[in-house]
């Protein structure tokens, strides 16, 4: 998938699926496709396009001036996809049937992730059904909740809620690992207060009935104790 920070372009079996971020000004979203367009212009020609925008309905003139923007770049939009079509399971055709039906290997997770490609202040709150990975720091003030895992490619320093429709599988990662507060399903803990010196990249997960954190090796995870 490519993506800018409010919209995606996915390449499936059927074609490309273009997803706007539908909060977004409608100029800002032309401005970040053109740019993407013109990065990825000699992968893309002669595709067709099929766009989500979530509930949001676009005027006729801009879904004309969205056209004519593929259109300069060889791209076909060849419609609208409703929420039920983005979301809806795939065919269990024998081919998938097979594919379903494989035992994931152990430490694979698969599902919806929301990626997060900037820092999140204080005051920002990101929450999504599936995981969510940033690739920045969370500082104090700010907050995720996310229904799977949590993965910060920085420093959690803010509140981090992971698997909040209940699921006890869920975990909380990051490269420094100093949550305001720490959930995982309905298990909730604080940091010890006072600046915490770096450890390594931390796994927090439920063991036992009880939230853990692990330090992460290459080699595998090593007990960083319990988190009371």
């Amino acid at each position: 998938m490519t993506r800018t920070e409010h919209i995606a372009l996915k390449g499936t079996r059927e074609g490309l699926i273009l997803y706007l971020d539908p909060e977004a000004d409608f100029s800002l979203l032309m401005d970040e496709l053109k740019k993407l367009l013109e990065d990825s212009d000699q992968f893309l020609q002669g595709a067709t396009v099929r766009c989500y925008g979530g509930e949001k309905e676009y005027s006729p003139e801009q879904q004309e001036e969205l056209t004519c923007c593929l259109a300069e770049h060889s791209l076909t939009l060849k419609g609208w996809l409703t929420a039920a079509e983005v979301y809806s399971s795939v065919r269990k055709t024998p081919a998938v049937q097979e594919e379903l039906q494989r035992i994931p290997e152990e430490g694979l997770e698969e599902g919806p992730s929301l990626f997060v490609e900037r820092t999140l202040r204080s005051g920002a709150s990101i929450q999504y059904d599936g995981h969510v990975i940033v690739l920045g720091d969370v500082n104090p003030g700010a907050e995720i909740v996310a229904g799977g895992n949590i993965v910060v490619i920085g420093s959690l320093k803010g509140v981090a809620h992971a698997g909040a429709k209940g699921n006890r599988n869920s975990t909380v990662t990051a490269y420094h690992l100093v949550p305001t507060q720490l959930r995982i399903a309905d298990l909730v803990t604080r940091s010890p207060e006072g600046e915490q010196e770096w450890r390594g990249p931390e796994c927090a997960r439920i063991k036992d009935g009880r939230l853990v954190v692990e330090g992460i090796q290459l080699n595998g995870l090593r007990g960083k104790g319990v988190i009371r």
